[in-house]
């Protein structure tokens, strides 16, 4: 489905932005499982995983730096607010993310819809599931399998039809009470991101269809997991990679610029301290600044979920304040 046939809408409930119409089940299902990885292969998709595929140097660098940046915080993060160390990460792609906790003593356990990426991440030792949540929620019930510590949603609410619908399956599987959702989303429509899109006289190239469906911002987030029983214990954003446009870097469709700013990010980053780290990117979210939300909501107890159809539209924290 193109661009032209999407419009951008706000939900009224829970405030994040989506398409609207919302593609169809059965387009995302062909476009991830034999399509995406098709599409980063050839330039397009997320650089990320472009990089960790490529293999070699490129790739055992890019390796190096989200395992003292990403994973570690990760790490830390259930590690002091999680009451086990059995872990779910839905959509866990090659299983990088799951690989670093199972060598610090995490039980992990991954599902991705992609044959590819699963046999990759297989091959690492990861268990990892093709059938999608529902498939392990009703597999997790019949079976009363032990309840999972975490589940991490790391860039993946932005490639599902129904977030909300997700998001309450996870508290299905999860420990009723000190259970908790580690979620990265991209930090979209941000303040950085407007003012770098009228200095560059650029349409919003954050949008991208049918890859990403849904589009958050720390606000959005912290209500959509309020309003479906977390607590909502962490927040941290992550380098400003605006920054690099508003300096004068466009690296907006030249690789060969974006492969320098990212390096320099790259170098940033791994030089100063990961507590200091955190601590700059746990005080930039609070202004909601820095390309990534990284969000963690703990279950207590089972509590009640308010009825949407009751809920008020959501205000901004920022701007109430």
């Amino acid at each position: 489905m193109g661009a032209d046939k999407q419009r951008i809408i706000k939900d009224p409930v829970y405030g994040y932005r989506r398409l609207d119409p919302v593609p169809r089940d059965q387009e995302l299902v062909r476009y991830y499982e034999s399509h995406y990885y098709d599409l980063i292969r050839k330039g397009g998709g997320d650089a990320g995983i472009r990089r960790l595929m490529a293999g070699g140097e490129e790739a055992e660098r890019e390796r190096a730096w989200l395992s003292a940046t990403l994973y570690a915080d990760i790490y830390e993060l259930l590690a002091q607010h999680a009451g086990g160390k059995r872990v779910l990460d839905v959509g866990c792609g090659t299983g990088e993310a799951l690989a670093y906790l199972k060598d610090r003593g995490f039980e992990t356990v991954g599902i991705e819809p992609s044959a590819e990426a699963a046999a990759a991440a297989k091959a690492r030792g990861i268990a990892v599931y093709s059938s999608p949540l529902e498939k392990l929620v009703e597999q997790h019930k019949s079976s009363g399998a032990k309840p999972f510590s975490a589940v991490l949603l790391l860039n993946v609410l932005e490639h599902v039809p129904d977030p909300v619908g997700l998001i309450k399956l996870t508290r299905e599987v999860l420990e009723p009470r000190g259970g908790v959702l580690c979620v990265k989303v991209p930090n979209d429509f941000s303040e950085l991101q407007l003012a770098a899109g009228k200095q560059l006289a650029r349409e919003p190239w954050w949008i991208a269809v049918p890859d990403h469906i849904n589009y958050f911002d720390f606000d959005s987030m912290h209500t959509l997991l309020e309003r479906l029983g977390f607590r909502v214990v962490h927040s941290q954003s992550d380098f400003p990679m605006e920054f690099f446009l508003l300096a004068g870097d466009d690296y907006l469709g030249n690789p060969e610029v974006g492969s320098k700013c990212h390096q320099r990010r790259v170098s940033f980053e791994m030089a100063l301290p990961g507590e200091l780290r955190r601590r700059l990117y746990r005080a930039l979210a609070t202004v909601g600044a820095g390309r990534c939300c990284l969000v963690l909501g703990r279950l207590e107890g089972r509590r009640i979920l308010r009825s949407a159809r009751r809920d008020k539209p959501v205000q901004s924290r920022r701007s109430s304040k």
